[in-house]
């Protein structure tokens, strides 16, 4: 991921390569789709049925918190306007399950509305990187401490 960020950036930067943005976001698009297709597919719900009762509840919780989260200190911290508000659809996705939702619910709300590069540089950064380096250490670390 770092590479690809760092090539990414430095092709942004300096135009050598010319990558072609409009095929990217295509691929991009195809490839959550596709994953997010494949991770439902493989589920199977018959084996949830007893537990349906309080994985509502849960679900059910897990929605006001994040509903309280996305409209006060999200909204207010980043600023209170379009790009606020489309972070906080960032949040509320990536709280609900995984980067990729994040950025499906933030690419479906620009293309509804305006662009929002703030959002889509914060939003990423926070749940592709930020996230996975910190749980790679935190799990190197209880690893460590365990055995």
């Amino acid at each position: 991921m770092l590479v690809a960020a760092v090539f990414r950036n430095l092709d942004d930067l300096t135009g050598v390569v010319k990558l072609p943005h409009e095929a990217i976001e295509v691929g991009g698009g195809a490839v959550l789709a596709l994953f997010l297709v494949l991770a439902m597919m493989s589920l199977d719900l018959s084996l949830l049925s007893g537990l349906a009762a309080p994985l509502l509840v849960n679900l059910a919780v897990q929605l006001a918190l994040i509903a309280a989260l996305v409209l006060w200190p999200v909204w207010w911290l980043m600023g209170r306007d379009y790009e606020a508000a489309v972070t906080a659809g960032g949040f509320a996705g990536f709280m609900l399950g995984i980067t990729a939702n994040a950025m499906a619910i933030m690419r479906s709300l620009v293309e509804k509305y305006a662009e929002a590069p703030r959002a889509f540089l914060v939003v990423p950064l926070v749940g592709a990187f930020f996230i996975d380096f910190v749980n790679a250490l935190v799990i190197t670390l209880f690893l460590n401490l365990w055995g």
